[in-house]
C-alpha cells in the first residue's frame, strides 16, 4: 500500500476510534511531505508518514494489485491515549489501526521503548512498510 492510499485509510481509522475528536492530512514541506495530525486526548500529536517500497518496484508505475493475507494481531489491551509524543500515544495509534483488520496489512507495531523517538509501523503483505515517527 502506498502513501496515497494509506494515508486516507489512516484517517478514516482514526476519525472512527471514540478518543480520537480530530484527525486531519498534515505536511511540514519537503522534510515531510505526508502526515497527518490526530487531535486525543484534548492535543494535538502528529505524525509523519514515509514509506519503504517493494524490493524492485518501480515507483513510476501504477501500484500493482493489493496483496492480502490475515489481517495484523490487534494490540491489547488498548491503552488510554497520553495526546502527547509518547510511547503511550504510539501504542494507542498502533491498536487503532491494527484493529481495523484490513487485509494488506501484515503488522501494525509501536517502536521499541529503546528507540530514540517514539512511532510506529506499519508492515504489508506486499513486503512494503510504512513508518511514522510522532513529530
Amino acid at each position: 500500500m502506498r502513501i496515497d492510499r494509506f494515508q486516507p485509510f489512516a484517517l478514516d481509522a482514526y476519525r472512527q476510534a471514540p478518543e480520537i475528536t480530530g484527525a486531519e492530512p498534515w505536511t511540514d514541506g519537503t522534510s515531510r511531505p505526508a502526515g497527518i495530525e490526530v487531535t486525543v486526548a484534548g492535543r494535538t500529536v502528529r505524525h509523519a508518514l514515509t514509506r519503504v517500497r517493494v524490493p524492485g518496484e518501480d515507483m513510476d508505475q501504477p501500484e500493482a494489485a493489493p496483496v492480502e493475507g490475515p489481517p495484523a494481531d490487534p494490540i491489547e489491551p488498548r491503552p488510554a491515549p497520553a495526546g502527547v509524543r509518547d510511547r503511550q500515544t504510539a501504542v494507542y495509534l498502533a491498536a487503532v489501526l491494527a484493529g481495523t483488520g484490513h487485509p494488506e496489512i501484515a503488522r501494525v507495531y509501536p517502536y521499541e521503548e529503546s528507540s530514540q523517538n517514539p512511532g510506529l509501523g506499519v508492515e504489508f503483505h506486499s513486503g512494503a512498510k510504512i513508518h511514522m515517527l510522532l513529530t
